[in-house]
């Protein structure tokens, strides 16, 4: 029997675990498992909805919050021959070709599939971890989604004073989730008849511009619905340190006061990996070749955790749901390719195409040299995560989930 062995439950994972079983879910001489700690496929791209939705009735545990993201595992492989083990990776055996989790158990596989994700990236600035919410799973949107909840509750009580909510990243994470932070606010002061001048929303880039992987016609519009939002732009803004109610500013020693600081900062590949034996870039990352192999033809890597350059232009191809589920399919058809001895097909990057969701029902968005902006864009956006919904889920399940999403994440718009 032939072993092949997914490792995360990511956009990548679950794609590489649905085309392979696709192909070989029949044949008899065929394994496939997929490992992950959480059983669950989180749909990060709304993460930033969690974090700021609106006027839900809470339970102690927001499980019907976590429920509009989490997607569960067993949904997803229902009725497909994919074992599903959840468990934490402890040791990865790339010579002898066995992974050992957390429970002691070992699991052996002839090919393995590396997409355990990135970690995030906090470049040693002192505080950040003790001070700073991380963004990057669920418990962080949730987290701070309870604690914007308890800062207006706290003004309320003590009736004065301003509140400073921080949000360090200009990357798509960080504008997404500042726009809809004002969205949120706005509601709350609102429906309580707050002063309407009493939040300031900071976004701080260290670099001279915020998502920089973008045109500057885009970025200039999307600068000017986050003014209109009431989101306060700094660039040219390195954090040197982060405290409990501070932020301080590298050169210049800028002081900001924070009642929330919410780190939106880069991703690393994962630690996991750094003793593998394995050619990695300075990220962390697994380099890997056009087939998306690493030194080792039967091991391949994609996703967060794997640093693929686009051969059209040199670059590093950017981290993003849909080329993490594309590299999936790919690596999936590589290694069947390679059990039948077949000619690999290289992995040919898609990454023009993006969008940024700023507040309310507005967004951003960019495919080649379409751009549309405003409600029809925010129209674009929720068919995008339906596309992805209806990849993964059965019909009915998709159409339950992505309507579940309307009701809940509308309440800001």
């Amino acid at each position: 029997m032939t072993n092949i062995l997914i490792l995360g439950a990511g956009f990548g994972g679950i794609s590489a675990a649905l085309e392979l079983e696709k192909k070989l879910g029949n044949d008899r001489d065929f394994k496939i498992t997929l490992i992950d700690r959480n059983n669950f496929h989180l749909f990060t791209p709304s993460l930033y909805e969690v974090a700021t939705v609106y006027g839900l009735i809470q339970d102690s545990f927001a499980q019907y919050l976590r429920g509009s993201v989490a997607i569960p595992i067993y949904e997803i492989f229902s009725g497909k021959r994919i074992n599903f083990v959840q468990a934490e990776i402890r040791d990865i055996n790339l010579k002898d070709r066995f992974v050992i989790t957390n429970g002691a158990n070992r699991i052996d596989f002839d090919y393995l599939i590396i997409a355990l994700g990135g970690e995030t990236e906090f470049y040693g600035v002192p505080g950040v971890r003790e001070y700073a919410f991380n963004f990057k799973m669920i418990d962080d949107a949730v987290g701070v989604y309870k604690k914007i909840k308890e800062i207006y509750e706290n003004y309320k009580k003590k009736e004065g004073g301003d509140i400073k909510i921080n949000i360090i990243g200009g990357g798509f994470t960080g504008v997404e989730l500042s726009a809809e932070l004002a969205c949120c606010v706005k509601n709350i002061i609102e429906d309580e008849n707050l002063d309407k001048k009493c939040t300031a929303i900071n976004l701080i880039e260290a670099g001279p511009n915020i998502l920089p992987a973008i045109s500057e016609k885009a970025r200039k519009k999307i600068e000017k619905r986050l003014n209109a939002e009431m989101v306060r732009i700094k660039i040219n803004s390195p954090v040197s340190e982060v405290g409990p109610n501070f932020i301080k500013i590298g050169d210049t020693g800028e002081i900001i006061e924070s009642d929330l600081t919410i780190w939106a900062g880069g991703i690393r590949g994962s630690r996991l990996l750094e003793n593998l034996g394995l050619k990695m870039n300075k990220k962390g990352m697994i380099e890997i070749n056009e087939f998306l192999q690493t030194e080792n033809e039967k091991i391949f890597a994609i996703g967060d955790n794997a640093a693929f350059t686009d051969p059209k232009t040199g670059k590093p191809v950017p981290a993003m749901a849909h080329t993490a589920f594309e590299q999936g399919e790919t690596a999936a058809k590589n290694i069947i390719n390679h059990i039948t001895n077949r000619k690999l097909r290289p992995y040919k990057p898609f990454y023009d195409s993006w969008i940024v969701p700023a507040g309310g029902k507005w967004a951003y968005f960019h495919y080649k040299r379409t751009e549309i902006t405003g409600f029809l864009g925010y129209v674009l956006r929720q068919l995008v995560d339906f596309r992805h919904f209806s990849k993964t889920l059965p019909i009915t399940k998709a159409l339950s989930l992505f309507f579940k999403d309307l009701v809940i994440f509308t309440k800001n718009d």
